[in-house]
């Protein structure tokens, strides 16, 4: 009996950070069936560098919200609007409810923080791969519900 192989994953990372995006370069790439594709520095070469990375199927944006010019909601927006078949994936340093609600009506299939385990970014990205939306790290989950929990002014 032949063993089906899962769908190569290939990935674009997009965080103004070098040594970041090596260090997750490189947790992705030990992983078995990812391929990081791309990587990128600022929302405009990565926005340039999408046209023929977007019949990739399935790719999957890593995107940080804080970078210099164009933030990553803005990269989120204009992606999404004209490729819409892009998965992203938005891997930062913040977990305020209100930047996670933006994120996720801006189209992100998945957000996760930087304090999170390796391995959960490597599960997000998996998840948000087949398809799955709403992908939430736990401390993102924990936040947005403390938060939902809490009366109103």
């Amino acid at each position: 009996m032949t063993e089906v192989q899962p769908a190569l994953v290939r990935v674009m990372l997009v965080d103004d950070h070098a040594v970041v995006r090596e260090g997750y370069r490189r947790l992705l790439q030990a992983e078995g069936g990812i391929e990081v594709v791309a990587e990128h520095g600022d929302a405009e070469s990565a926005l340039a560098a999408m046209e023929p990375l977007a019949r990739l199927a399935p790719l999957v944006v890593v995107l940080d919200l804080s970078m210099p010019g164009r933030g990553g909601l803005e990269v989120a927006r204009r992606a999404l609007a004209r490729w819409p078949q892009v998965r992203i994936l938005v891997f930062t340093m913040h977990d305020h409810p209100a930047m996670v609600a933006q994120a996720l009506d801006a189209g992100v299939a998945g957000y996760i923080t930087k304090t999170s385990a390796p391995q959960e970014l490597v599960a997000a990205l998996r998840r948000v791969a087949e398809g799955e939306t709403g992908v939430l790290s736990d401390d993102v989950r924990q936040a947005s519900q403390a938060s939902a929990a809490k009366p109103p002014h």
